[in-house]
C-alpha cells in the first residue's frame, strides 16, 4: 500500500518545483539563442548590415586572406544567397544602413596584420544589386565604427595604415558625396561597438593599442551639439566585440582576449533610459570578428572566429531573442 505523503514533504516538493520554475523563468527573461542555417563557408572579420529585413555579409577573410564575398541571409526562409560581389578584397570593414542602402567605410587588406587601412567608401543598393564608389575618407583606416544618424554616416575611430589607433571622427553626407570633420572620439581606439539612438551615438569598448589594452569605456556623442560625454563603463572590458540596438538596449556581444587564448561569450546590454548595464544570456560559444544586426524581434550574428585571431573562423549563424 502507498503511504500518505506528509504535508512537510509536499511543501518541500512544491518549493523545489517552484525553484526550478523560477530558474527557468529567469533564464528565459535573459533571452535565448538558436542556431540557424550556416553561411556557405567560414569567414572572419566580416562586415554585416541589415536592410529590407535581410542580413548582408561581405568582405572578411579566411586565415588572413580577404575576398570580395557578399552573401544575403533571409530569416523568413532561413536561407543564404549570393549577391553582387563586394568591390574590394577587405576585412575589418565598417558598415551602416541608411535610406534602404548599405554603406561601408575603410577596412584592411592585410588581414590580421592591421597595418593596411584603406580610405575607401562604398554604397550598396539592394534593389539594383549594385555597388557604387563614394568619395574617400581623409585617411586610410580599418576596424572603424560606422553608424547612421540624422541622414548622415559617421565613421569613428579605427586604426591607420601605421597601426595607430585613432580619435578621428568624420561625417559623410550622401546628399552631396562629401566628408567633414566632427568632434574627435575622447580616447583613441578601434575594434569597438557603436550604435545610434535618438540623435546620439553610443561607442563602447574597443582596443586602445595592442590587443592587451582592452577597454570598458563608453562614450556618448550628441549630434546636435557635436560633443561627447561619458557613460557608465561596460561590466566586461572587451575588444573585437559586436553591437546592435534591440528593444531599448545597446547589446554588446562577444570579443577576444588573445593573451588568455579566449573569446568572450558575454552578452551585456546597456539600458539607455535607465543608464545602467544588465547581463543577458551568454552566446553558445565565444566569438569575435563578426557583427550583430536587429531584424524584427530578433538579433542575428553570422560568421566570425571562435578563437582569437582568424584560425577559428566559423560559418555559424545565431539568432537571439528576448521575450
Amino acid at each position: 500500500m502507498f503511504k500518505a505523503v506528509s504535508s512537510g514533504f509536499r511543501v518541500a516538493l512544491m518549493g523545489v518545483a517552484f525553484g526550478m520554475m523560477s530558474v527557468a523563468a529567469h533564464a528565459q527573461a535573459q533571452g535565448n539563442w538558436v542556431m540557424k542555417a550556416p553561411a556557405p563557408g567560414p569567414l572572419a572579420e566580416v562586415g554585416i548590415a541589415a536592410v529590407d529585413n535581410k542580413l548582408h555579409l561581405f568582405g572578411g577573410s579566411i586565415l588572413g586572406y580577404p575576398g570580395p564575398r557578399h552573401l544575403e541571409y533571409d530569416p523568413a526562409t532561413d536561407k543564404w544567397t549570393n549577391r553582387a560581389p563586394f568591390p574590394n578584397r577587405l576585412d575589418h570593414v565598417g558598415t551602416a544602413t541608411l535610406n534602404g542602402k548599405i554603406y561601408t567605410m575603410g577596412g584592411f587588406i592585410g588581414g590580421s596584420v592591421h597595418n593596411s587601412g584603406q580610405n575607401v567608401a562604398y554604397e550598396f543598393d539592394p534593389k539594383l544589386n549594385t555597388w557604387r564608389i563614394l568619395a574617400p575618407m581623409k585617411i586610410g583606416r580599418g576596424s572603424v565604427n560606422v553608424v547612421a544618424i540624422d541622414g548622415k554616416i559617421h565613421a569613428i575611430g579605427g586604426r591607420d595604415a601605421l597601426g595607430n589607433t585613432l580619435t578621428l571622427h568624420e561625417v559623410y553626407d550622401p546628399g552631396n558625396n562629401t566628408w567633414k570633420d566632427a568632434a574627435p572620439l575622447p580616447k583613441a581606439r578601434d575594434h569597438a561597438a557603436a550604435v545610434a539612438v535618438d540623435g546620439k551615438i553610443y561607442f563602447a569598448g574597443g582596443r586602445l593599442g595592442p590587443s592587451t589594452e582592452r577597454s570598458a569605456q563608453v562614450d556618448i556623442y550628441d549630434a546636435q551639439s557635436d560633443k561627447w560625454t561619458s557613460g557608465p563603463p561596460m561590466p566586461t572590458p572587451r575588444s573585437g566585440l559586436s553591437g546592435t540596438y534591440y528593444k531599448g538596449l545597446f547589446l554588446v556581444l562577444g570579443g577576444e582576449f588573445p593573451q588568455e587564448m579566449r573569446t568572450w561569450t558575454e552578452n551585456e546590454a546597456y539600458d539607455i533610459k535607465a543608464n545602467t548595464w544588465r547581463t543577458l544570456a551568454p552566446m553558445p560559444s565565444g566569438r569575435h570578428a563578426t557583427g550583430a544586426v536587429t531584424i524584427g524581434d530578433h538579433v542575428y550574428m553570422a560568421a566570425g572566429s571562435l578563437t582569437p585571431g582568424g584560425i577559428g573562423a566559423t560559418n555559424q549563424t545565431l539568432e537571439f531573442t528576448l521575450p
